[in-house]
């Protein structure tokens, strides 16, 4: 309301204006608008004194209390320029419109009963369930939202029919995985995971004793091995023998003479001479010094363009290395990939060259990925989207090699970009992919839309189950960590149940990378963002932490985060001038599981010209870190081996400014670190022998065969 001064009729004999209370009353209308049934609003009307004296408010009450009822009233006289409010509050039992009016009573003559209406509308209570038998959904009216208790205990359906006596556990379906075993070592015995029946194949490898002067049987009383008669040439796999032949069952040679050279295709050897009848030769790893090079090994020479990314390097148990080479080709005419396998120090196993669809077209995102399966297969996976002008349409193309770089399978598998994929203890597979909605090119008025699906195949490439859900241009699949299986899409961080499919949880989060470093026994992730590392709880989704806390313009990571075995999150961060412009230091940091720092380190480096190099080689370097707790991270031109609370232990420096890029550095089993250097050669440098623990592994989201799987 206005201020009101009295008109002539209200002057003094005197002719002096009488002064007289005025009153303002804000919102006109109050509209709590759509309320499910029993949740409880409140909202509030304000009443201010706008005139030059005191205001009395004589009466506030409301018309109905039927829904509504007056929980707060103002207080009785307010000075001027001063207020005071009204509270209301309302819980709807009925569906439909509910109105009533809020009379406001007061000494200003000009208005001395306001009147503003009060409503809502009585809407149903929201669904709440989530699709998951494994969780309680219950609409929680005092906070007005859905609330998914875990159900523990309660019996389940896994779609894994070979999952049995399953029971929820935490939000998921756990249970005892069936055994088949036909006690006949003739056979291969597996349960098949769609029905829960019990396989055995007969195999002919099963019978297989590893010896060439034996004929391999299966009788109705097991494995037979017949010798083979004498004189059949055969091969003992010794170096130091000559002119092998069976006898007797048995591969027996003429011992080579002593001293004489021989090959015992091992390259981390030189100078082998047979000794004794064994191929020997001293060893290049032994008496090297810890942050020694050892080897180099070459990629394919190229003019510029060329890099080894992190998601595209593996390492197999017995130490072979894989990597897919990108060669981009002169005239913008693509890309050429090449897959090798580097034995040893340095020896090559084989090369196998191809061009993915990606390389005829340019596109608009890529995500390529190498999994290296148990039997040392290599599957490459391309997920692409097309440009809006060529309709920016996914599509994903799967090459599958066997281990001597073969082509089992290749070409345009989904018309859908695959973001990710892990193979299970069980050798199924679970992974992401962007589907379409929409045909052709997007436009303001029509945008592309798309789902994230994520899918889970047994080892014989039926699908268990299938999730899908909204997401954007992109998605990502984000790994699987104990029985959940990570993801985000639409600005949402998830997880579903790897044995049904179904969403144990879901939490808004402003942004998310490809990657996100998991730990089961932390029951943590952790990601890194443009600015910041978020910590997330894998098994709830609630956000523990993030670091730096806030925006920090001036202190941001380096590199993704890494999980050493003993719980320390390990990352590499820059700190810069005040106007975020200027790189003016490099500091290693050690945090606690909740996020608390633990150490910090400033390296001694000095900052390149980045303008001349690739932006992959200041923007994706990776960390690793061994069992003893010793990390190894490149940056630049340098690379450090650091202990536990940042101490150096030793360092490798290049002439070359980018010489240390994007790729993960892998650790052998026999303390071996092999590093990518300049993107053209992996190098392999001498370390204390500390060991890539199965925790170690764990944090290495780029090799898909290693999960972090605990359930």
């Amino acid at each position: 309301m206005a201020l009101f001064l009295a008109h002539c009729g209200a002057c003094e004999e005197t002719g002096v204006l009488q002064l007289i209370p005025a009153v303002q009353v804000q919102p006109l209308v109050l509209d709590f608008g759509e309320v499910p049934l029993t949740v409880r609003v409140q909202g509030t009307v304000t009443i201010r004194s706008v005139g030059e004296v005191m205001l009395t408010i004589e009466r506030v009450h409301l018309a109905d209390d039927r829904f509504f009822s007056l929980i707060g009233s103002p207080a009785t006289q307010l000075l001027p320029s001063l207020s005071d409010v009204a509270q209301i509050a309302a819980t709807p039992t009925e569906l439909g419109l509910q109105e009533t009016v809020l009379y406001i009573e007061t000494d200003d003559p000009g208005a001395p009963r306001i009147a503003v209406p009060v409503r809502l509308t009585g809407v149903p209570t929201p669904p709440c369930d989530d699709g998951n038998a494994c969780t309680e959904d219950i609409f929680d009216a005092e906070t007005n939202s859905c609330l998914h208790n875990f159900a523990d205990g309660t019996a389940c359906f896994p779609a894994d029919k070979c999952v049995t006596e399953a029971v929820c556990s935490q939000g998921v379906c756990l249970g005892t995985t069936k055994v088949c075993d036909d006690q006949s070592p003739c056979t291969q015995d597996y349960c098949r995971q769609t029905d829960g029946e019990c396989v055995y194949l007969v195999s002919p490898l099963a019978c297989d004793d590893n010896n060439p002067c034996t004929a391999d049987s299966c009788g109705v009383s097991g494995c037979q091995h017949a010798a083979l008669l004498n004189g059949e040439p055969c091969d003992d796999g010794d170096e130091c023998s000559r002119n092998d032949a069976c006898f007797s069952g048995a591969c027996v040679g003429n011992a080579a003479s002593e001293g004489s050279a021989c090959d015992d295709h091992n390259s981390c050897t030189i100078g082998e001479t047979c000794q004794s009848g064994v191929c020997s030769g001293p060893s290049i790893v032994e008496p090297a010094a810890e942050g020694q090079e050892l080897f180099t090994y070459n990629l394919t020479e190229w003019d510029a363009g060329a890099f080894l990314h992190r998601r595209e390097v593996s390492l197999s148990d017995n130490g072979v290395f894989y990597g897919l080479d990108h060669l981009r080709l002169p005239n913008n005419e693509g890309l050429s990939h090449v897959v090798f396998a580097m034995h040893q120090c340095g020896s090559e196993v084989y090369q196998f060259s191809y061009r993915p669809p990606d390389a005829h077209v340019l596109v608009s995102y890529v995500r390529r990925a190498m999994q290296l399966n148990t039997d040392d297969r290599i599957r490459m996976v391309v997920g692409v989207r097309q440009r809006f002008e060529d309709g920016f349409q996914p599509q994903t193309t799967t090459y599958l090699l066997d281990r001597q770089g073969q082509v089992m399978l290749s070409g345009i598998q989904t018309v859908g970009g695959e973001t990710g994929r892990s193979l299970l203890p069980d050798g199924s597979h679970i992974y992401g992919l962007v589907w379409p909605l929409t045909d052709g090119a997007p436009t303001p008025e029509s945008p592309a839309m798309s789902n994230l699906v994520v899918v889970r195949e047994d080892n014989s490439g039926h699908v268990l189950w299938r999730h899908e859900r909204t997401s954007g241009d992109w998605a990502e699949f984000l790994g699987v960590a104990g029985p959940r299986v990570l993801f985000w899409a639409s600005n949402r961080f998830g997880a579903l149940d790897f044995n049904t499919g179904a969403l144990v949880w879901s939490q808004e989060t402003d942004a998310i990378t490809k990657e996100m470093a998991l730990s089961t026994p932390l029951n943590l992730g952790v990601a890194r963002t443009s600015s910041q590392l978020i910590g997330v709880e894998i098994l709830s989704g609630q956000q523990i932490f993030t670091f730096p806390e806030g925006f920090r313009p001036d202190y941001i990571p380096r590199t993704d985060p890494v999980i050493a075995p003993d719980g320390r999150i390990l990352v590499l961060m820059e700190r810069r001038d005040s106007s975020g412009s200027l790189a003016v230091a490099l500091e290693w940091v050690e945090l606690d599981s909740r996020g608390t720092v633990l150490n910090t380190k400033v390296l001694d480096y000095v900052f390149p010209d980045w303008s001349a190099t690739r932006h992959e080689d200041h923007d994706d370097p990776y960390p690793t870190v061994a069992d003893d707790g010793v990390a190894y991270v490149g940056y630049g031109d340098h690379f450090w081996a650091l202990d536990p609370g940042g101490d150096v232990r030793w360092t490798l420096t290049s002439t070359v400014p980018n010489a240390f890029t994007g790729s993960v550095p892998l650790l052998r089993e026999d303390g071996v670190l092999l590093i990518n250097r300049q993107s053209r050669k992996i190098i392999g440098v001498k370390t204390n022998g500390g060991q890539m623990s199965q925790t170690g592994w764990a944090s290495f989201r780029h090799d898909g065969r290693r999960t972090n799987f605990t359930p």
